[in-house]
């Protein structure tokens, strides 16, 4: 069963998309533990923006899942974001690509 939600959705559950950033001067590269708070299926690429909160610090930022072109899957390593737990603690990796964007490359719950 999948469990990203549409931005109505979120906004009907009252989350808070808008305090979250996806500016990569905001998104610290490295390895850290975040909370993954609630997914949205992204708007105008195909993917799951997921909407973390930093354990240190709580820093909201928010990370996107792109679908493997060849497997059509959400998948980093061994999480499936379709079904991933949300409001659960994550080991995440983020590195910074050749554009500047902040880039999930690694995912696992804790």
């Amino acid at each position: 069963m999948s469990n990203p939600i549409s931005w109505n959705q979120a906004l009907e559950a009252e989350h808070t998309p808008k305090e979250y950033s996806f500016r990569a001067a905001d998104i610290p590269e490295g390895s850290y533990q975040a909370t993954l708070d609630f997914k949205i299926w992204a708007d105008k690429v195909t993917g799951i923006s997921c909407y973390f909160t930093k354990a240190d610090s709580g820093e909201k930022i928010l990370l996107t899942v792109y679908r493997d072109r060849t497997t059509r899957e959400y998948v980093l390593g061994d999480t499936d974001f379709r079904d991933s737990p949300i409001e659960a603690l994550y080991n995440i990796e983020v590195k910074h690509n050749s554009k500047g964007n902040a880039k999930l490359v690694k995912a696992t719950p804790v």
